[in-house]
This record gives C-alpha cells, structure tokens and sequence, in this order.
C-alpha cells in the first residue's frame, strides 16, 4: 500500500511540474504579422549571423491565432503545433477554417512540434525544435 502511495504522489509531482504556463492569443501580438528572412546561424557555437540575399529570402505569416501562413496565405507546410514565446508555450489552435495546400503532398516533414521565438531589436529570432540552428527575420 505504501508503494501505491508513494507512486501516486511521484505521479502527481511530476504532473505538477510539467504543466507550463498556456500564451492567450493577446499575448503573441508582437510576433503576430509576416516575416522576412534574412539571415541564419547554422549552430550554437557559430558567433556571426550569415545574411540571406532577399532574391533567396522565404517569406512566412504568424497568424493572430498562432496558424503559420506561406507567402501565399495558405497554410505552411511541415509547421509546428506549439510556439514557445517568452519562455511560454502557445497552443496553435485554428479558429478559422484553413485552405489546403497542395504544396505540402510534396513535402516530406521532418517531426518538430516546437518553436521557440524572440524578438530582438524588433526582428524575429526562430529556433525549431530548440536545435542550435537559428532564423533571424524582418517585419514586412
């Protein structure tokens, strides 16, 4: 009996301590628009940003709802569930009906449900899946 306790509690704790902080909708205003690339850091040992020539540039839209658009508007392919901002994750629920993309029947998808965001000096900083690779980004 007092293994089927101690059991419980270890469950419960470990429950406790994963459960994160949820982003409302308002609180991903600022990363909300559609961004340029315009340079990457290959890893996280790597010191310089190495610039992206705008002709080679892919552009992207971070909806109101959290929904990743392409250049097109349609929904992006191989994009995550989650958004990490500001040490918080965001849940990307669609509240509208999306198009689909029949671009993405041709793309084969790498699993990261993760990314994490910064904004910095008003550009934004992408990190998929946390893997050392960086995108830095520009308002358009």
């Amino acid at each position: 009996m007092k293994a089927k306790g101690l059991l419980l509690f270890l469950v419960m704790v470990i429950a406790w301590s994963c459960d994160e902080k949820r982003l409302a909708p308002d609180e991903i205003k600022p990363v909300v628009g559609k961004w340029m690339l315009n340079a990457v850091k290959q890893g996280d040992d790597a010191k310089q940003w190495e610039p992206i020539a705008p002709k080679d540039a892919t552009v992207f839209e971070i909806r109101y709802d959290g929904v990743i658009l392409d250049a097109n508007g349609l929904p992006a392919c191989c994009v995550p569930s989650y958004l990490v901002y500001q040490g918080n994750k965001f849940t990307i629920e669609p509240k509208e009906k999306l198009a689909p993309n029949p671009s993405c029947a041709l793309v084969l998808c790498l699993a990261c449900d993760t990314w994490y965001l910064e904004l910095e000096n008003g550009q934004l900083i992408t990190n998929a899946c946390n893997s050392g690779g960086r995108k830095r980004f520009t308002r358009l």
